[in-house]
């Protein structure tokens, strides 16, 4: 095999994991892409070693005149992009099943990192769906709702606006939550907005650092320690980022003798958490620019989490319980649908557990700290990481569960074959015997 076409095929599987990393995929997905796209291409020898900031991949075909090639590849920004990773998932099937070239892979995988999101208006809908109906998940209600929805587009126009200057990501978060919880503030005092906290939380839902959380818990319980710790790292900045932001009005805003109001939390029946969090997981799919395709099923696999989240908590199962619960549907169901529409796990995942990740919990535990009552503060981020371990758990039981059943099922396929084919053998055999004997008695009667 010539070095040139190692070279080409080396650089074709770094830009599949490059294209899959920066667009928030799990660090095992990356490896297990750009493998899979090396072995297509008859290369024997592939080691690949993946995290956050970047890919290191090494290639050698085993031959006695051949080179080895290594590669490093380091990510600087990454993103949540379900629509590119569901496309690259595509991709290697394709790559790995038909006979595509290298040099057609590189054109559909230069056209999948062209392509853009969702307009912007139609995320700062999404944005502002979170907001809404993740506030009706925490007990609020009436015009705290649209307070809730307005808020939120506040937060992502300032959070757009300051990104465009390429601000560092924590000044941007920074920025974004103090003027959303100054908002808040100025609606609490003239009496629109009543429950603060939860308006506050629901408003800052499109920051929270959930999806790094519990991608970080996924990567440690996988043994992908580094990036477990690295993105541990990324969640603690952006929940400083948020409390630091929100805490410091609050201490101006109480500093000037203002005063916030606060009404009773609505309570509601259980059937009625599917349809705020079906509504709430479809503002996800815009703001994590999900397949438009997939959408209704992602949205109805995150209501149909949080009815089961919701029915365990009124049912006495407790918090961590229920959490697991509804972790589990949800992925049960992701995995059913991305074996169903042969598309990337991760796409049904991400939006359908983002209301049960610690999000509310890290923010109380930075607003904790920077008020110095340590001692809460260790309670919440117990509390946050048990939840964090929980959802983490769950997806990785159903995970291996699901492994598990198809090589059982596939096991069962191969053995089942084989019989089949010994059967055709013996059939064959003795029709052959058969033919046999009717030209010997053919040839005796002439």
């Amino acid at each position: 095999m010539k070095n040139a076409y190692k070279k080409r095929v080396l650089v074709l599987a770094l830009f599949a994991g490059e294209i899959m990393l920066k667009a928030g995929a799990e660090i095992y997905r990356v490896e297990d892409t750009i493998i899979r796209i090396c072995k297509a291409c008859r290369i024997d020898y592939v080691e690949c070693f993946a995290m956050t900031t970047g890919i290191t991949l090494s290639l050698d075909t085993a031959e006695d005149d051949a080179d080895m090639h290594t590669f490093i590849k380091r990510i600087s920004r990454t993103t949540i992009d379900l629509t590119k990773i569901s496309k690259i998932n595509q991709f290697s099937r394709v790559f790995t099943s038909t006979d595509l070239s290298v040099a057609d892979g590189f054109e559909q995988l230069r056209a999948i990192n062209a392509e853009k999101g969702y307009p912007f208006l139609l995320r700062l809908l999404g944005a502002m769906l979170v907001g809404a109906f993740t506030l009706q998940l925490y007990g609020g209600g009436g015009t705290d709702t649209l307070c809730g929805a307005g808020v939120s587009g506040v937060a992502y126009v300032l959070s757009e606006a300051v990104g465009k200057l390429r601000f560092p990501a924590f000044i941007r978060i920074f920025i974004s939550s103090a003027a959303c919880a100054l908002l808040l503030f100025f609606l609490s005092a003239i009496g629109i907005a009543h429950n603060v906290t939860p308006l506050v939380i629901a408003s800052l839902m499109i920051f929270m650092p959930g999806v790094s959380i519990t991608t970080a818990a996924r990567d440690l319980l996988s043994g992908d320690m580094l990036s477990g710790i690295a993105r541990f790292a990324e969640a603690l900045i952006i929940a400083v980022a948020i409390a630091g932001g929100g805490g410091s009005m609050l201490k101006l805003w109480q500093s000037t003798g203002g005063l916030l109001t606060q009404s009773p939390s609505y309570e509601y029946s259980v059937f009625l958490f599917l349809l705020f969090g079906t509504l709430s997981t479809i503002g996800f799919c815009v703001l994590f620019n999900a397949p438009l395709r997939q959408i209704p099923v992602i949205s109805l696999i995150g209501g149909a989490g949080m009815l089961s989240l919701a029915s365990g908590i009124q049912y006495g199962l407790g918090d961590l319980a229920s959490c697991f619960l509804g972790t589990c549907i949800v992925a049960i169901f992701a995995e059913c649908a991305s074996r169903a529409g042969k598309d990337a796990t991760t796409v049904f995942i991400l939006p359908g557990i983002i209301p049960f990740v610690p999000g509310t919990m890290i923010y109380q535990t930075m607003d904790s700290i920077l008020s110095g009552n340590y001692i809460q503060a260790a309670g919440e981020a117990s509390e946050a990481l048990l939840t964090a371990g929980s959802i983490a758990a769950a997806l990785i039981l159903i995970a291996s569960l699901t492994r598990l059943i198809n090589a059982v099922v596939r096991r069962i396929s191969e053995k089942l074959a084989e019989r089949r084919e010994r059967l055709e053998r013996a059939a064959q055999e003795v029709q052959d015997s058969l033919d046999t004997q009717d030209s010997q008695n053919a040839e005796d009667q002439r």
